[in-house]
């Protein structure tokens, strides 16, 4: 994605701190949606989906925002501009999407949210904002016209609650992305795209957590009957997790690094008398964590005792999220929000399941004649990380 700058450089020069816009950086076999399938996605009920209508009265532009899923009759109805249909957590539901991952493979797995899709009629837009985390703006079909400002004081706009929109900033930077074009913005950078057509835009949008996401991660899994126990759903954000300076180092099969942790301890994002394996377990815990309506189901006892034989080589369910690192001379493994060590013998195992997100049977076989093994992997099971055909 980056065509002549190497990773290195990104990381060191722009990466959580000055926008980048690469043309013609896209390779042309990468999976894509056209309209109609988009809008297929938006009317299922376990798809977060949303519109934005872009309203011009008496020469005043607004925003109006209405929430998924929506039904044929809905979308049918939509006029021939100022609109913009977006979906979240694609490569949930659709997981050859996950190959928009690969064009970032110097950031760590567990720092990558979701691949949000957009598909905007002429003039559509979200509006004038800035986002509390990395976005690579990846151009499909179409093109779009964006502002940005790297004047991060850009005051809000006080009548756009549901949107969190910002005033309209004077910007430093204008590109019109056109297909293949990659537009990074680094958080708290002030953004604004509008469609020249109708078009198509791929948002690899990165995780990172806040001071009260691992607040109530820690009272979910110290403390899980106290009173002071949060909902992570219901938390208000505060402080988000930075890394600016993230190596490529770091990138290795799904692994949180020894830095990551040592970031959650400089910025004060847990109580500083936690171990380093706690802080470890309640990160891992927290970005694990599926939204509701994307927890995939445990396997029944039919299809463990099939992939404990070894019949089948082994893919991640789509909707599942791993993670793993190292603290205090412990392994652990992080699963759809659980944890635990890792046996030794399963560390091949777990690095292919978290790099790859599939494992060949031999492995399996291997793994399962051993007592720990089999209950390793029924642990996984349990917790509907693996795809059962």
């Amino acid at each position: 994605m980056l065509k002549n700058i190497v990773p290195e450089q990104f990381l060191a020069d722009r990466w959580q701190k000055r926008p980048l816009f690469v043309p013609s950086a896209l390779p042309t076999n990468l999976p894509a949606l056209d309209a109609d399938e988009l809008a297929w996605l938006a009317t299922q009920p376990d798809v977060e989906s949303r519109l934005v209508f872009t309203e011009r009265t008496n020469g005043l532009v607004s925003y109006r925002l209405e929430h998924g899923p929506f039904s044929d009759s809905d979308l049918n109805a939509l006029p021939t501009k100022d609109w913009t249909l977006l979906v979240q957590d694609v490569e949930k539901h659709l997981p050859d999407f996950r190959e928009y991952f690969r064009l970032i493979p110097f950031i760590p797995a567990w720092r990558i949210d979701d691949l949000m899709v957009s598909f905007a009629a002429p003039g559509g837009s979200v509006g004038p904002h800035k986002d509390n985390y990395d976005v690579f703006l990846c151009q499909g079909e179409g093109a779009r016209n964006w502002l940005v400002s790297e004047d991060r004081e850009v005051p809000d706009d006080a009548t756009s609650d549901s949107l969190s929109l910002l005033e309209p900033f004077k910007p430093t930077e204008e590109h019109i992305c056109g297909s293949g074009d990659v537009l990074y913005v680094p958080p708290g950078i002030p953004h604004w795209g509008v469609a020249k057509d109708f078009c198509t835009t791929y948002s690899i949008g990165m995780r990172a957590p806040t001071k009260d996401e691992l607040a109530a991660g820690h009272a979910r899994i110290y403390a899980p009957d106290s009173e002071t126990s949060q909902d992570v759903e219901n938390a208000t954000p505060s402080v988000f997790y930075r890394d600016p300076d993230l190596q490529v180092s770091e990138v290795h099969d799904g692994r949180i690094s020894a830095d990551s942790i040592r970031r959650i301890r400089e910025q004060h994002l847990l109580d500083d008398s936690l171990s380093d394996r706690d802080m470890l377990t309640i990160l891992g815990s927290v970005i694990t964590d599926p939204k509701a309506w994307l927890d995939p189901d445990a396997a029944t006892a039919t299809e463990v005792e099939a992939v404990l034989c070894g019949r089948q080589a082994l893919q991640v369910h789509g909707m599942a999220l791993l993670a793993w690192g190292d603290a205090d001379d412990r392994r652990m493994i992080f699963a759809n929000g659980s944890a635990r060590e890792i046996p030794p013998a399963a560390t091949d195992l777990v690095r292919a399941l978290c790099g790859e997100r599939a494992a060949m049977p031999d492995v399996v076989r291997s793994l399962a004649s051993l007592p720990e093994g089999r209950d390793f992997i029924t642990w996984l099971l349990d917790r509907g990380v693996l795809d059962i055909d």
